[in-house]
């Protein structure tokens, strides 16, 4: 098991190193599809999955970068640059919130490009290109849409952007053969390259002509040609004959002898790679079941790490209603360990105090403003937040009761009353209450 395993790992290490040439080579997509291969054989080869994160965030997507890395971090808590790449990224004001505005913006151009909006996904493509230049997504289908207008030469600028930072990208590498195709430069690009590879024609000046000699009689050609031929097939015959035929026997027992010994090594090289194969086999299975055993530990880790990067894209845009929402729903069993609990304590901080608040002040605006239904939803989000705040009970039951709602009111008085007795709204209550 121990041999296997070190299999394994030297797969692993192998995979990450063509990849790392890859990538240095500017060839992400490639780079990719290899790093991918080393965490198929060892999903703990924590080098490539910060580096596929790294690519991925050099191709505009950020969000499988913070995947990622996450997975890094949780597998190899201690001296891992994972933990540097994550904070860079949630260090700079705002960053997680624009990435994912990003993606919204991204998913909708995408979805009117496919509902036959063409002129917007465009205008919304070229926006977003102008903030995130790298995003090879956008600008791949950002050159799908000018090909299907038939404008090529945005086609082709926006492609030649895509190969400067993902040379290989298969996608592009076919849409710019289409490119070329429409605009002539296939045609260009073939005929200089043959041009190249191909014999100059002589000119006249590279001519050179023999000076005149007397032309011999038909019957001298013929006499010369057959003594020629006579002579040529003697010498040939007695000198050089002999010595081929020793020279090619020589050859041909050499390479017989030579042969032999490539296909004897052959032969036993055949059978230890046999042997090899059927053991490999067997490791793969148990390899694939410690995988699928893997994925599904760390299904709930990075389900709940998107939940609460979500939360925290969702207030620093400024839609606290969508955060608080997500933030009712949560499981707090699933998030029993770092780096969860750290991002968890920081939520609850901000939505026990700023959240609530702003709830609390948003159901007041929407009570002034005659929105009654919509004040009540504020309140009912921020109780269940904060559910023992008598402030926000006791401005619930008031506008319960301006809508002769007087039952549910006067519940919610009691509580306030036998609940929260020294608090300045428990007077407040028995005064409106009416005992």
């Amino acid at each position: 098991m121990r041999d296997y395993n070190a299999l394994l790992t030297r797969i692993s290490n192998a995979y990450y190193n063509l990849g790392l040439e890859r990538a240095q080579l500017s060839d992400l997509s490639g780079a990719a599809e290899l790093l991918k291969r080393s965490l198929h054989f060892d999903k703990y080869q924590t080098d490539s999955r910060n580096l596929l994160g790294l690519i991925y965030y050099e191709m505009g997507e950020v969000s499988e970068a913070l995947v990622q890395w996450v997975i890094s971090l949780n597998l190899r808590p201690e001296g891992n640059r994972a933990d540097h790449y994550l904070d860079e990224v949630q260090r700079k004001p705002g960053a997680l919130a624009r990435e994912s505005m990003v993606i919204k913006r991204f998913n909708q151009a995408l979805h009117q490009a496919q509902h036959g909006a063409e002129d917007l996904a465009v205008i919304g493509l070229n926006q977003i290109i102008r903030e995130k230049p790298d995003f090879v997504k956008a600008r791949t289908l950002l050159a799908l849409l000018y090909l299907d207008a038939g404008e090529n030469t945005k086609a082709g600028k926006a492609l030649m952007k895509v190969l400067s930072i993902d040379r290989n990208n298969r996608l592009a590498l076919i849409l710019m053969d289409e490119v070329k195709k429409r605009t002539g430069r296939a045609e260009v690009e073939r005929n200089r390259m043959k041009n190249a590879f191909s014999h100059r024609r002589l000119q006249d000046d590279d001519i050179i002509i023999p000076k005149e000699k007397k032309q011999a009689t038909a019957a001298q050609t013929v006499m010369y040609l057959t003594a020629g031929a006579a002579l040529g097939l003697c010498i040939f015959m007695a000198l050089v004959l002999p010595s081929q035929r020793r020279s090619f026997n020589l050859a041909a027992n050499e390479r017989i002898a030579e042969n032999s010994r490539e296909l004897n090594d052959l032969n036993a090289r055949y059978a230890e790679l046999s042997g090899q194969y059927e053991s490999m086999s067997s490791a793969y299975a148990d390899a694939s079941q410690r995988l699928s055993a893997f994925e599904e530990e760390n299904a709930s880790f990075t389900s709940m790490y998107r939940t609460l990067t979500g939360i925290t894209e969702s207030y620093s845009a400024g839609d606290i209603v969508t955060a608080a929402a997500d933030y009712v729903a949560l499981d707090r069993t699933k998030a029993a360990e770092e780096p969860l609990l750290g991002m968890l304590t920081g939520i609850d901080a901000y939505m026990q105090n700023e959240g609530f608040d702003q709830l609390v002040s948003m159901g007041t605006d929407s009570w002034n403003g005659g929105r009654l239904e919509e004040a009540e939803n504020y309140y009912n989000l921020a109780l269940q937040i904060k559910g023992d705040d008598p402030e926000a009970m006791f401005l619930k039951a008031r506008l319960l009761q301006s809508q002769d709602r007087i039952t549910e009111a006067n519940a919610i008085f009691d509580v306030i009353v036998g609940e929260h007795p020294d608090s300045p709204y428990a007077e407040r209550s028995v005064q409106a209450r009416g005992y």
